[in-house]
């Protein structure tokens, strides 16, 4: 598969409504990606690990993301501010419908994480941290994803 079908397997995916079918496939390219047959070139190699770390849901998210992102659309030029806000609003509706159908939403993270993980341990413009055990974890909003530097090719399973 090629960059161009995969892209497009992705957008008939959101098309379609994120049926049973397309949500295997996403769980599918999660998959590869966590095993290194799928590489997102928009991460470097640590990205990529750190991203397959955060498992499917994460990786699916990402790609989801990254479906209406500019290098994937062909478009060379940087976006203007009020470009990269309404797509911030785009990839953050299409992250929650498939968030919806696959029971993984919540419609106020910061409350549930602090049920969830205790008490906020610091914040900045970019990011909530919270301590839970031995794992410090942090909850990054939309507005701080690049989507210019978004697409995706795949290695052929051998």
């Amino acid at each position: 598969m090629n960059n161009q079908d995969f892209w497009h397997s992705i957008h008939s995916i959101i098309d379609e409504g994120f049926t049973a079918n397309g949500l295997s496939k996403l769980e599918s390219y999660a998959e590869q990606f966590i095993t290194q047959r799928l590489i997102y070139k928009r991460f470097s190699s640590a990205e990529q690990y750190g991203c397959s770390m955060g498992g499917s849901t994460h990786v699916i998210a990402s790609l989801l993301a990254g479906a209406n992102a500019a290098a994937d659309r062909g478009i060379s030029q940087e976006l203007t501010f009020k470009e990269e806000s309404e797509l911030g609003k785009t990839q953050e509706s299409l992250i929650e419908s498939w968030a919806r159908k696959v029971n993984c939403w919540y419609d106020n993270a910061d409350e549930t994480l602090t049920l969830e993980l205790g008490e906020q341990l610091a914040e900045g413009g970019e990011a909530h941290v919270y301590q839970h055990g031995y794992n410090l974890i942090k909850a990054i909003g939309l507005d701080y994803y690049h989507p210019t530097y978004s697409c995706c090719g795949s290695h052929q399973p051998s």
